[in-house]
């Protein structure tokens, strides 16, 4: 075990986890990380939110400061971009300096995270047009912001509403247009899009729904988005309409996907020496009895330490339940669980009062909730999903009940 060589592609949450997992279980082999990018492992949610406003510097997005990696051993190589995975000789052929280079493994962990769906229109590409994935990234919208006055951000979920609230906070106009009835449609009620809708009017963004995008509009340089629902004036635009995931390394080499590069419940994919982790899996859920892929720190993390057991021969299966949060202006939204085949919907606490919660039912069985400005009490909430408890709609109404006395 000790003289295994272990690669790692991909420079997340992910990556970092298996890493450090791997030398917390105190293997003692080699462990190498390849990323394409220039900057260490570093945490993406903070992007779209304190990074993009300018509260937070590059470094303070870092997993682990570079002596860490220095002092367990772990190589990291930058700007290191892999074309190939040979799987029949254990090796993989990566870019470096222009220079091809080949790398042996004995486990390799794609980590490859996920990648923006790109808009389906003419001048997608052109000045002031930008996707918010990376660093680069956000250095590029930060470059833009400072000569614009009208954005439109395409795109009403997670990043494209983070952004809104960013970017209204800084002083520009801002249009969000969605193409579905309601903002956060994939992943929220009806109750929770309105709220949020209700509240970013209120802040003075212009939100379009049920509006879909014709084109983007300029010379050289960005000026309007043509919409079904008339032009919108633009200097800068950002695209937010969902992420794809980085499986065609995978895919190109014989590793099985769908959707997602297919694991097992120890993250092993179709090659018994090679793992992968984080948003890039399609993996199975012992709790939702289904094949999912999760976009979140948590499944990053989790998915990581899996990894890590299982090379060290540790058979420690993966079945967590997943959790997500997003911070838009000073509300926060933290889910629990995965709605959608509920049959009722229960309230705690008032909208109002911009602090509450709903908990989705399947007839008595608790399957998932939200939580909006109630971080205390998610943290039970989610032991009470992980529990599968079975409650009464009017304990869960009544904000007098003490969560904790539900936990079975």
């Amino acid at each position: 075990m000790s003289e295994k060589k272990i690669v790692i592609i991909g420079g997340g949450q992910a990556s970092c986890q298996v890493a450090t997992s791997l030398r917390q279980k105190k293997f003692t082999g080699d462990i190498s990380i390849l990323s394409s990018e220039s900057y260490l492992p570093y945490q993406r949610p903070p992007l779209s939110k304190k990074y993009l406003s300018g509260e937070l510097a590059a470094e303070r997005l870092y997993l682990k400061p570079e002596k860490f990696y220095e002092e367990q051993n772990i190589n990291i190589f930058l700007d290191s971009y892999v074309e190939e995975i040979d799987r029949k000789n254990s090796q993989l052929v990566f870019l470096k300096d222009k220079n091809h280079i080949n790398f042996d493994y004995d486990n390799l962990v794609i980590a490859t995270g996920t990648e923006p769906r790109l808009m389906p229109t003419d001048n997608s590409d052109m000045e002031g047009v930008h996707y918010l994935r990376s660093i680069s990234d956000v250095e590029k919208i930060k470059s833009s912001l400072k000569d614009s006055k009208n954005m439109v951000i395409i795109g009403g979920g997670y990043i494209g509403l983070e952004v809104a609230a960013v970017s209204k906070t800084l002083g520009l106009n801002v249009t969000v247009i969605e193409m579905a009835s309601r903002i956060l449609e994939r992943v929220t009620s009806p109750t929770i899009s309105s709220f949020y809708n209700s509240f970013h009017e209120s802040k003075g963004v212009n939100i379009l729904t049920s509006t879909s995008v014709k084109g983007i509009n300029g010379d050289k340089k960005v000026s309007s988005v043509e919409t079904s629902s008339g032009t919108i004036d633009a200097d800068i635009v950002i695209v937010g309409i969902g992420v794809l995931p980085c499986q065609s390394l995978a895919e190109d080499s014989g590793i099985a996907v769908d959707n997602g590069i297919i694991v097992n419940e120890f993250c092993k994919t179709s090659d018994d020496n090679i793992f992968s982790a984080g948003d890039c899996t399609l993996h199975p859920s012992a709790f939702y009895n289904k094949n999912i892929r999760l976009e979140s720190v948590h499944n990053a993390i989790e998915q990581g330490k899996t990894v890590a057991s299982s090379i060290i021969g540790e058979k420690i299966a993966y079945n967590q339940i997943p959790w997500f949060w997003s911070d838009q202006y000073d509300h926060k939204l933290q889910i629990v669980g995965l709605s959608g085949k509920h049959n009722q919907v229960i309230k705690r606490g008032n909208l109002e009062d911009k602090k509450f919660m709903l908990f989705y039912m399947l007839d008595d069985e608790l399957i998932a909730v939200d939580a909006v400005n109630n971080s205390k009490e998610f943290l039970i909430c989610r032991k009470l999903v992980a529990n599968k408890v079975t409650i009464k709609p009017e304990m869960i109404s009544d904000t007098e009940t003490n969560l904790n006395d539900l936990i079975a």
